[in-house]
């Protein structure tokens, strides 16, 4: 889709982010005349089972997660073959950007990050939904302080799972041994991205560097 499109009743305005698996677009909703956040679904040809598979895996996860500390996603939709979810629009600047900007946080700004993370990951291990690629591009922070946990895009929802044998999916640096080794995940997994987010904060480089 291009600017200025619509799918059902959202009306595309800007291109505001994009994933390997989705773009992010700010919108109207213009039947309820507010702001949103449209994500689409990236595909290349026509979108692949394992790919709306996903797709409706973050949309179902975070939708059953309201949190403060979680995005809250309203609708999941699917306009010309084109399947989108409809969320909040989050001001802000993920933690990734605010990272490499240099800008110095302080002590408690950084623990205040990693405490409002661990909470929105708590209810959803409460809720037994497993995350599983928490790094800081997926955290935002909001322009009063507040913490967002983004993209459930390949989380784990109890028995669901869109992954084939022997597919790794996630996010290297921030991956648990276990992850790694594409064993069996909990939400422990999660606490150890976390982990590494803290080290980084703290010492500005992650706890592992290597070429492999």
């Amino acid at each position: 889709p291009a600017t200025g499109t619509s799918l059902l009743h959202y009306r595309l305005a800007e291109k505001i982010g994009e994933g390997a698996m989705g773009v992010v677009w700010r919108a109207t909703d213009t039947t309820l005349d507010r702001d949103v956040a449209i994500k689409t679904l990236r595909i290349e040809g026509s979108p692949d089972d394992e790919s709306r598979g996903r797709f409706e895996i973050e949309a179902k996860a975070a939708a059953r997660l309201q949190h403060p500390n979680i995005v809250t996603v309203f609708e999941l939709g699917e306009d010309r073959g084109l399947p989108f979810i409809a969320m909040e629009l989050l001001g802000g600047q993920d933690l990734e950007t605010l990272l490499r900007s240099g800008e110095k946080l302080s002590t408690t700004e950084r623990l205040d990050v990693v405490i409002q993370t661990l909470r929105g990951l708590d209810f959803a291990h409460n809720h037994r939904i497993v995350h599983r690629d928490i790094k800081p591009s997926n955290i935002r922070v909001l322009d009063d302080g507040g913490v967002k946990i983004l993209d459930f895009g390949i989380a784990k929802v109890e028995s669901a799972s869109v992954t084939r044998a022997g597919m790794m999916v996630g996010t290297p640096y921030y991956m648990s041994p276990e992850h790694i080794r594409g064993g069996v995940l909990d939400g422990r997994t999660d606490v150890f991205a976390v982990g590494v987010i803290l080290h980084e904060l703290f010492a500005g480089k992650r706890p592992f560097m290597a070429d492999d």
